[in-house]
This record gives C-alpha cells, structure tokens and sequence, in this order.
C-alpha cells in the first residue's frame, strides 16, 4: 500500500450564494448540491483515481454503511480497513460560496471528533498524509508512523482556525511535507508568536508548500529557496471546494511516482485546475494521463 490518508470524511452541502452576508442579513441560495467530502476523503479519492494505491483511516457513522460513498470507496477499491464506524453522525460541512469564490464553512465534526488511535500497522505504508481532522491523537500517530519509516505529511486546513495552538506546533516535528494556504499560515504564526517560515522547519521537514488561490503555490525548501508555482488559468471557476485536497492528492501522486518537489506543486495546481471548474470536491478528478498531457502543454517536460 503506497499512501495512508487519515483525516475526517464527511457529507457536503455546497451552496452558491449572491453574497456572502454579514451578521443578522440573509442571502439568497442560488443552487444547492450534496456531494462526497471530507479532507481524508477528498485526497484519498483523487490520489486514487491518478493511480495510488490508497487507505483510509478515519471515524464515521453508521448512516455511513451502504450510503453511496461508502459505496464509491468499494467501487475505487480504496482500503477502508482502517475506517471505524462510531455512535454519532457522520461528519456535515455546510458551504456557501459567493460568484468571486468566497466562502464560508459551517462543519459539524460529528464521528469525526470521535477518531480513536487505534494501533496501525504503519510497516504497510510507506506515505502518510494528515489532513484536517481530531489532531488531539495525531502526534502519537505520527511518531509511530515516522519510527517504522513513513513519508509524512500534514495539512491542518481549517482546524488551525479552532485548535488550540500547542495541538498544531506539537505536529509540526514530525512530517515531512507541510501544507497550508495562505490564510492559515498567517493566522498560525500571528497565533504562536513565529516570524518567518523558516521557522517552522524542523529536521525532518524538507518543504513546506504554502496555497495562494489563484496566483498559484509557493514552494518552500529545506534549504531556504523559495520556488513560486503558477496556478493552470480555467475559464470559469464553479466551486473552490476541495481545491486544496486536490492540490494535496496531486502533490503527492507526483512525490510517490518518483517526481521533484517543484514538479510535484505543478501537478497539485493542475488537478486543483480541474476540480475547480465542477461542483463538489471529488468532481471533475483528471486521470494520470491528463496530467501529464496538461503538464507538457504549461509547464514542458516532467522532471
């Protein structure tokens, strides 16, 4: 098994809006769709379908059995030994995104919240990615992950927003890649004090990726260099959701098969560029073969 995606799965209710309203306005609801979601689920998902062998580990309800996605799992042939069903709901994000693709997030954590370490047999892996989900369990895991030689990587997304902080910096030693967007990562060193990005890197990191919408990724290295990524232009942007799952999924496709970092912060904007352009996070996911097609096209030669 190539990846271990642990994280959160949850149901999505996507929104568009006219606007985004502040406290006590109302707006109206343009059109409306339930979609597969979650951050584990997303990136699972879509590594998969650009040709990774993927798990999950992460905690849902029992309306999770024989719902479609659960179904959609099986169909894709993702590993769901790790998936553990709980005495709550399954995770719900409520998202209303206006015309510029603004948005904001509603998210009941659900069976989520009840993410149990239960021990994994980390020797079946050989990358493991943490996307947003119950980090109060995450540093064990990432210890046990990293002493039986996993690649790892961390993306805390909105939880940097509601956790308390020791949660997040207690993670941080121990991944290899880590992920943010451009809002959280200020947030996160507003929050804790730290003055520059480099300050984050520890001795096991060797990049740092930082998401900034539409002018692209900014690639950070072990070595203090600073490589901007340009995002793929789309004519149309349709819904934001799940753009940086998809940057993730496509980052590390291209780490796993062997690619640079750089190329690899090319491949995420290129899958983010097609997620994009559908409703629902886990629409519109291109093949390997299509990556690679608009790869040469933007960007030339994989390297």
């Amino acid at each position: 098994m190539s990846l271990l995606v642990v994280g959160n799965i949850a149901f999505d209710t996507i929104c568009r809006v006219k606007f985004l309203p502040d406290k006590n306005e109302a707006t109206a609801i343009t059109e409306l769709r339930n979609c597969f979601g979650g951050c584990a689920g997303n990136v699972a998902v879509i590594a998969k379908i650009l040709g990774i062998d993927t798990g999950l580990y992460s905690s849902v309800g029992f309306d999770f059995k024989r719902s479609d996605y659960e179904r959609r799992l099986i169909d894709l042939d993702i590993d769901m030994e790790n998936l553990q069903y709980v005495g709550d709901a399954t995770a719900r994000s409520f998202i209303f995104s206006d015309e510029e693709g603004r948005q904001q997030i509603y998210y009941f954590s659900g069976a989520s919240y009840h993410l149990p370490y239960r021990k994994v047999s980390f020797s079946r892996y050989k990358y493991v990615h943490f996307t947003a989900g119950e980090i109060k369990v995450y540093r064990d895991m990432m210890r046990d992950a990293e002493d039986n030689g996993c690649v790892i990587s961390f993306d805390p997304g909105q939880e940097i927003f509601h956790r308390d902080k020791k949660e997040i910096l207690d993670c941080l030693p121990y991944p290899d890649y880590l992920f943010f967007n451009r809002f959280e990562i200020d947030h996160l060193m507003q929050k804790s004090g730290i003055r520059s990005i480099n300050d984050l890197f520890s001795e096991n990191t060797k990049a740092i990726i930082v998401s900034m919408g539409e002018k692209g990724s900014i690639l950070y290295t072990d070595g203090g260099k600073r490589i901007d990524i340009p995002a793929v232009k789309v004519n149309k942007i349709l819904d934001p959701t799940g753009a940086g799952d998809a940057h993730r999924a496509g980052f590390l496709a291209g780490i796993i098969k062997g690619y640079s970092e750089s190329t690899a912060c090319k491949i995420g904007s290129i899958v983010s560029s097609f997620v994009i352009q559908e409703i629902g996070a886990q629409e519109n996911i291109p093949s390997w073969e299509d990556v690679v097609k608009i790869y040469k096209k933007h960007f030339g030669q994989m390297i």
